[in-house]
């Protein structure tokens, strides 16, 4: 992400999964999206859903399903920035969604991405992530990058960076068609700088 990207919004998932018997990956998804294309792009994301269904979500559809999801969002073209973090397992994730948040934060500030929505979890989780920001902007960063948290069912542009994660989740457990089909939509994938370095053959991307 080098270029300066005005006008954009980045909306943020994120998913944590075993790698192995011994590591883990926490894994935050951001799909940036141009402002002017937002609202065409959220009304073909919303017919995929299903009657009564409040949002789609990776671990809920078929085979069949995720085939669709994946279609619809490489027809938008590439846009999405992966940060992930490789540790001993561990039940408390938390600390690592900050240090996959703080190197997102960073980058999309550098490419003056400033407007971000997450998924919201529950008060207390969304005003940590607050104070999370106002923190790292105490430390430096552009004090112009703002937060939002909006539910699942309520914004369906929140609904790329899940079924990205979840791709890339179904890759590690044999399926890599899905992410072999989004790698083009990729724009940037990296690690935290304290992220375990993976084992030969083990836990690098499939």
């Amino acid at each position: 992400m080098d270029q300066a990207t005005r006008g954009m919004g980045a909306f943020v998932d994120e998913s944590s999964a075993n790698r192995g018997a011994a590591t883990q990956e926490y894994l935050i998804g951001a799909a940036i999206l141009d402002a002017e294309h937002q609202d065409s792009i959220r009304e073909e994301l919303l017919p995929l859903l299903l009657p009564g269904q409040i949002k789609l979500h990776w671990t809920d559809e078929s085979e069949r399903r995720r085939r669709r999801i994946v279609d619809a969002i490489v027809a938008v073209g590439p846009m999405n920035v992966i940060v992930t973090h490789l540790s001993e397992r561990q039940r408390k994730t938390e600390r690592f969604r900050r240090k996959c948040l703080e190197v997102l934060y960073y980058e999309l500030a550098g490419a003056e991405v400033l407007e971000v929505t997450l998924e919201s979890r529950s008060s207390v989780q969304d005003s940590k992530d607050r104070a999370h920001i106002v923190a790292l902007q105490n430390q430096g960063l552009d004090r112009g990058v703002r937060i939002q948290h909006l539910r699942g069912g309520d914004e369906p542009l929140l609904w790329i960076a899940d079924a990205v994660l979840g791709s890339i989740n179904a890759a590690y457990l044999g399926n890599p068609a899905h992410l072999a089909a989004l790698q083009s939509t990729i724009l940037l994938e990296q690690r935290t700088p304290e992220s375990l370095t993976p084992c030969a053959g083990a836990s690098e991307r499939p």
